[in-house]
């Protein structure tokens, strides 16, 4: 059963999306992505928990307008937008480039003395203080861009012979690389709220061991989860990670590793 649904006035939700309920769950896309990548997250949490997929620009219904190629710009927006809805308890996830995205707000919000999340979950991405991976795929050609998607599992083989849909994956997918191009690493402000992360055990892009740098970005805790899946675990593996997202959000986190 849904959230009950309130009127929003966001373009970064759309216009039913439910906020009233215990807890809202702010939820960023990966690169490329788009919100429709937490379909199904509201009907597993249940209706103590408003799920809010965050759509940002130049994509699904929003595909007309222009899109952030520079984090700064684009969480200040956010910030400026989503404020009004972040007076009640909430908390984000963000996977891969949405983890850069919900980092920087939760850090933007800090600066500016806000309302922070109860929990900042992060999946799919490396600690702040160094530089992901996936921006250095800005140096492939359309040829091995495309091949480092498929090969990532961020597009399926079955959409290649459709060159027009590629050729637009891929335009979005720059201008979402150059957002995380645009991070400098930061570390010298750790934020006072508790940091969840999670990190696929077959991860191409980002090995076990290189998340464990998300502690130094809290005063306030931070734990591992392995999920099992490559990159895109979101998908492979949605009812281990939903399992552990209820749990971490109810307050009864099960196993995991402490750092």
């Amino acid at each position: 059963m849904a959230a009950p649904r309130t009127p929003t006035a966001t373009p970064y939700l759309p216009p039913a999306a439910g906020t009233d309920a215990d807890l809202r769950l702010f939820c960023f896309h990966h690169a490329g992505g788009a919100a429709s990548a937490y379909t199904g997250w509201q009907e597993s949490l249940g209706p103590q928990i408003a799920v809010l997929p965050v759509q940002l620009p130049g994509r699904e219904r929003r595909a007309a307008e222009p899109r952030f190629t520079r984090i700064d710009a684009l969480v200040t927006d956010l910030d400026r937008h989503l404020d009004p809805l972040l007076d009640e308890p909430y908390a984000f996830y963000g996977h891969s480039m949405g983890a850069l995205v919900a980092y920087h707000l939760t850090l933007l919000r800090a600066a500016r003395g806000r309302s922070l999340p109860l929990r900042l979950m992060v999946g799919a991405y490396p600690p702040p203080h160094l530089l992901a991976p996936i921006a250095d795929a800005l140096n492939l050609d359309d040829a091995e861009l495309t091949r480092w998607l498929v090969d990532t599992g961020g597009m399926s083989e079955l959409v290649l012979g459709y060159p027009d849909w590629v050729r637009s994956a891929l335009d979005l997918l720059r201008d979402d690389l150059r957002v995380c191009q645009s991070h400098r690493p930061t570390g010298d402000h750790p934020l006072p709220c508790p940091i969840d992360v999670f990190a696929g055990e077959q991860d191409p892009l980002l090995p076990l061991d290189r998340v464990d740098g998300w502690a130094r970005h809290t005063t306030a805790g931070s734990r591992v989860h392995a999920i099992p899946g490559g990159h895109f675990f979101l998908h492979e593996s949605s009812t281990v990670l939903l399992r552990t997202v209820a749990l971490l959000l109810s307050g009864r986190a099960g196993h995991h590793r402490r750092l």
